[in-house]
């Protein structure tokens, strides 16, 4: 079982918005996907600075860039599937479960 600890913050008013609307007892899960996924981004980022490649914002502009232009030469149903695949990931991983999405 995860120890959970209960905190008290103080936000923006458009950021207690969004959590207000997740509905009762869900901003708690809301708050908790968007640090792990900050986090996730810093052990990533922190990596790639380890294995000695520079994450600059041009680089990151270009890169999605190239994912725009290969994503609008994909078929919605590849796109729909390869967006399935990610979130059926996330879900898992968010679950602690340390199994692999299956393939499609």
């Amino acid at each position: 079982m995860t120890t959970v600890k209960k905190l008290s913050i103080s936000v923006p008013q458009d950021v207690a918005e969004t959590l207000e609307q997740q509905g009762p007892g869900k901003a708690s899960a809301y708050v908790t996907g968007a640090v792990r996924a900050q986090r996730a981004w810093e052990q990533f980022r922190d990596e790639q600075v380890r294995r000695g490649v520079a994450l600059t914002s041009e680089g990151m502009a270009a890169a999605r860039a190239r994912r725009y232009a290969v994503q609008a030469e994909w078929p919605a149903e590849r796109f729909a599937a390869v967006r399935e695949r990610v979130r059926q990931h996330m879900e898992q991983e968010q679950a602690g479960g340390d199994q692999s999405a299956s393939a499609a």
